[in-house]
């Protein structure tokens, strides 16, 4: 597996998954268009020329589920049992003295956020936003460490917004820490390997500890250096790493931002880091994530699928795929069905497993997961809707709802009615199984 993130990109330019932008890029109001036909061609972007910046700008490294399987180094169809595995196999940190993120340390007066290429993601965004760091606590009262995804706005030259709150781990442990009157340090690894973004994105309880998945997942330590500015251990080999304190007591306007449903979080007073430090690579490399696309999907939405066919496979059902997307908010199954009913039963089962599933589709074996069209086509020419469609009334998915849009959840069951699969065979040409029709080109 690639070190980190400059191996991984190098990996995928050998795969033919990455293309450079040298030509300058504005990122007020260039690189977030661009930054969208990169997702729509399923491609990794890296501008070497964002202007105002002293840094290179990456972007959709894991856009796609291939990319993702490269950075885990499996097929596409292994990603969630190489999940599960590392799981079951977490290998604990190491700390080494040699750590290329701290190659050039800044302090005081020569810290400058600024000098970031930090994106404005959206027309009604209230600026330039941090949105693929990895921000490292630790628990006050434990000891224990925590890594969580955070936007972070800028807001200064040493200072940003950051949006947590209780029950995220985050806002729990910061919470501690301002009931005793105390500022909570943190630190921001921003550039990581895929793998440790993938760690740094998974819910896992209160206690254990991200990083130590994040090493499951790499099968080997993830490498951590001490902080140069606060009592914390940082990724050695990010590209950036921004330290610095959330002061107790201290709330500011932060927003509007264009969050992960693609609509717009108003402005509210949020917590500020106050940045007592900058370390990074030289020619370092800032990765972007725009929320609610296609990388940010694939970053939350396998954990989210490992947890839906556990539940499932508990139960008996023989679950042949499962895909959680376009959104994290829905998620289809095809399963091999066993008894009349089964169907509802897999997607009752889901809905337990995975609180904020809105919608969970359940389709058989023959049906593509990974096709929003397979599935849709399954839908339309498989399913009745006065039977198809169970709703769940007043069982709330997502909880910031005020206008009730996320107040019921459903199943839909595109299923062949049980015994009747002859009747719905699907057409498929003769001769046996697909050819890659690059051989037969001249």
């Amino acid at each position: 597996m690639a070190a980190d993130l400059r191996s991984f990109i190098g990996e995928l330019d050998e795969h033919g998954l990455l293309v450079r932008i040298t030509k300058a890029v504005d990122p007020a109001t260039e690189a977030g268009r661009l930054m969208r036909q990169l997702e729509l061609r399923g491609v990794a972007g890296l501008f070497t020329n964002v202007n105002g910046a002293d840094a290179s700008l990456a972007y959709n490294l894991i856009g796609t589920r291939t990319a993702l399987a490269l950075a885990l180094g499996v097929d596409p169809g292994d990603l969630r049992r190489r999940f599960r595995d590392a799981i079951d196999r977490r290998i604990e940190p190491t700390l080494v003295a040699d750590a290329p993120s701290q190659e050039l340390v800044r302090t005081g007066d020569e810290i400058d956020l600024r000098r970031l290429p930090l994106v404005t993601h959206s027309t009604g965004d209230a600026g330039p936003y941090i949105t693929a760091g990895a921000v490292i606590a630790r628990d006050p009262t434990t000891g224990a460490r925590n890594i969580s995804i955070n936007r972070m706005m800028l807001a200064g030259a040493a200072e940003t917004g950051i949006r947590m709150m209780p029950p995220q781990q985050l806002g729990l442990i910061q919470a501690t820490a301002e009931a005793a009157g105390s500022d909570l340090p943190v630190a921001v690894a921003i550039g990581l390997h895929p793998v440790d973004t993938l760690a740094a994105g998974t819910s896992l309880p209160a206690g254990e500890d991200e990083f130590a998945l994040a090493g499951g997942l790499r099968g080997e330590p993830v490498r951590l250096a001490r902080a140069v500015s606060v009592d914390l251990d940082v990724p050695a080999d990010a590209e950036i790493v921004i330290e610095g304190v959330i002061p107790a007591g201290v709330r500011a306007a932060e927003g509007p931002f264009g969050d992960f449903l693609e609509f717009y979080v108003p402005e509210m007073q949020n917590h500020r880091v106050r940045v007592t430090a900058v370390t990074h690579r030289r020619d370092p490399i800032l990765q972007t994530m725009v929320a609610g696309s296609r990388e940010d999907v694939n970053l939350l939405g396998l954990s989210r699928e490992v947890d839906v066919v556990s539940a499932l496979e508990r139960v008996g059902t023989r679950v042949v795929d499962a895909r959680v997307g376009p959104t994290i908010l829905i998620c289809a199954i095809a399963i091999d069905p066993r008894y009349p009913g089964e169907a509802k039963n897999a997607g009752l089962a889901a809905l337990g497993a995975y609180p904020w599933l809105k919608y969970c589709i359940v389709v058989d074996g023959d049906v593509d997961v990974q096709s929003s069209d397979d599935v849709w086509w399954a839908i339309a020419n498989r399913s009745s809707p006065e039977r198809a469609v169970v709703v769940a009334h007043g069982a709330p998915a997502f909880p910031r709802d005020a206008h009730g849009v996320h107040g019921s959840r459903a199943i839909i069951d595109a299923t062949i009615p049980f015994g009747a699969s002859n009747h719905y065979e699907r057409r498929v040409p003769p001769g046996g199984p697909a050819l890659d029709l690059d051989d037969w080109l001249a």
